[in-house]
């Protein structure tokens, strides 16, 4: 983005508009993408990570040091959504509403912009965190998988793919939507809204997410039933016939008994001391 189009046009009464230089522009979005939850507390979250970020634009839009003091009281209200994503969204939008409100001479307009950034902030932070937080464990899942695939197969590699996803997937989303969000602002809810895309969007990443992770389910759980049946001089192996049927039918099916527990409330260590006195008496009985 060049400065040109990151000035916002002013009132022609206005004799010093205040432009922010691209690196200043950047500055929040690097302290926000590279320094994620690092300030979260249970009194806040993420208020004084988002005040932290902001604070370079402010001390430049505000030069007189009691406006500077009042947006930094806006801007330490409570704030919570997802890390990356939404996050550097909410924060180009909230780039965008100071350097208007700091350029406006109209004090009605200006005060109704200042006004506007923490209810425009507590408006998207709940909604978004909850769009949010399902991309990113499905997204994660895919990778993760693909990772811990390759990590299982004796390859060191698993963790730097790991590493490598994670932080493209959150730089490139953060730099992406920090810009849109400094552009377009609100508009863009109301333009998804209306297109129905995100939620085409959502659909998608959850079905391809379950199918990569179903996928992996035979790599990931070692449940086998090898054990033979003499039936008429003839051995049938369990294992084997089931391969016939459908090639890992066992470890699919411990999953979804697993995944079932769960749902119900069964604790993972009274799930995990199933399977350990399962595998014990199965063992002793020669599966």
């Amino acid at each position: 983005m060049s400065e040109a189009e990151m000035t916002v046009q002013q009132p022609e009464n206005q004799h010093e508009i205040i432009t922010l230089t691209k690196k200043e522009f950047y500055k929040p979005l690097w302290r926000i993408t590279f320094f994620p939850m690092c300030t979260i507390n249970y009194e806040r979250f993420q208020t004084l990570q988002y005040f932290m970020a902001i604070s370079p634009v402010l001390t430049k839009l505000y030069p007189n040091y009691e406006d500077k003091v009042e947006a930094g009281k806006r801007h330490m209200a409570f704030f919570n959504t997802t890390p990356g994503l939404w996050l550097a969204f909410i924060m180009g939008v909230s780039v965008a509403t100071e350097e208007k409100a700091a350029n406006t001479s109209d004090p009605a307009a200006k005060k109704d912009l200042l006004d506007s950034v923490n209810v425009v902030k507590a408006s998207l932070m709940g909604p978004l965190a909850g769009i949010g937080d399902s991309l990113d464990a499905t997204v994660r899942a895919i990778y993760g998988a693909v990772a811990a695939s390759i990590a299982m197969a004796g390859s060191f590699f698993g963790a730097i793919f790991e590493l490598i996803c994670s932080n493209l997937y959150y730089v490139l989303l953060s730099y992406f939507t920090y810009q849109y969000g400094y552009k377009k602002g609100m508009s863009f809810l109301s333009d998804v809204n209306r297109s129905g895309t995100l939620d085409k969007l959502m659909d998608c990443a959850c079905i391809l997410g379950m199918m990569a992770v179903g996928a992996l389910v035979p790599s990931w759980v070692g449940f086998k039933l090898n054990h033979d049946f003499l039936i008429g001089g003839f051995t049938l192996n369990i294992q084997t016939a089931l391969d016939g049927i459908l090639p890992g039918i066992p470890p699919l099916v411990l999953t979804l008994v697993l995944a079932k527990g769960y749902s119900k409330n069964v604790s993972s260590l009274k799930l995990v001391g199933i399977i350990f006195v399962a595998a014990l008496v199965l063992s002793l009985v020669g599966f």
